[in-house]
């Protein structure tokens, strides 16, 4: 138990440090950590994953908004639907096999993870006019809250916080600064992580003393990524983004894809 106790400790420490510096890498290695490193059953780590991550993630917001990068009206509109659709997803989660859902989402994975580094080149640095950043806009409140929607389906789904999506989202479709997307995603993230939590919870039992373990590893890591963050090039965070994404996507493609063959007649 003890080597259990230390395990998680770090791996919540390595995913508040990811979500501290790029806003979302966090919440993708949360699940792959809980399962194969702390040695948790998928269902608890599902709904584990997504306390640590929103708490986590709120944390971080905390910090952000100090620092005046987190975009609140933003952030609300996004999670208000996102929380929603968190929900959806969290009631379909149970009907799909979970070597397939895993392989789904590593698809998905590689698939954002090219695109991110295919842009990465055209992030927009600074705020500009016509950025939803700089005016909130009945346009941007469409996107967001669509966007949002279908966000919150796929973090229910695949019970994690989906600031891997969210990020791109703020950044590439309304135009938000990459440190901007950053903070914001956080504040998102935890918002959004809510409704997945409470579908999660109908099915799944946590483990509270692992669960507090992670949110304390967590914590200590976040307070490391957000002051990486603020020393590290936007475009090199991007770039390191695109790589974890990708690497963990091949992994879980493979993994699950024998796996199922290895069930198979």
């Amino acid at each position: 138990m003890l080597l259990q106790d230390l395990l998680a400790i770090l791996s919540g420490g390595l995913v508040g440090l990811l979500l501290g510096a790029t806003g979302g890498g966090g919440s993708l290695i949360a699940i792959p950590l809980l399962v194969y490193v702390v040695s948790v059953p998928v269902q608890s780590a599902t709904a584990m994953s997504l306390i640590v991550v929103g708490y986590s993630a709120l944390f971080g917001a905390w910090r952000k908004s100090r620092e005046g990068q987190v975009r609140g009206t933003a952030a609300f509109m996004f999670s208000s639907t996102g929380a929603m659709g968190a929900w959806i997803g969290a009631q379909g989660h149970r009907l799909v096999q979970g070597e397939i859902v895993l392989i789904l989402f590593g698809m998905m994975m590689v698939g954002i993870g090219i695109a991110t580094f295919r842009r990465r080149g055209v992030e927009r640095m600074d705020p500009s006019e016509e950025g939803c950043s700089q005016k909130f806009t009945f346009p941007c409140l469409g996107k967001a809250l669509g966007i949002g929607f279908g966000v919150g389906l796929l973090t229910g789904f695949f019970g994690i916080g989906g600031g891997f999506l969210i990020v791109p989202a703020l950044v590439f479709v309304l135009g938000f600064p990459f440190r901007l997307a950053v903070g914001t995603s956080l504040m998102i993230i935890a918002l959004t992580s809510l409704g997945g939590i409470a579908g999660h919870l109908r099915v799944g039992a946590i483990d509270p003393s692992l669960t507090a373990l992670l949110i304390v590893g967590s914590l200590l890591g976040m307070l490391i990524g957000t002051r990486l963050a603020r020393t590290l090039r936007e475009q090199m965070l991007s770039v390191a983004f695109s790589v974890l994404t990708c690497g963990i996507g091949f992994f879980m493609v493979l993994d699950n894809g024998i796996r199922i063959m290895g069930h198979g007649p």
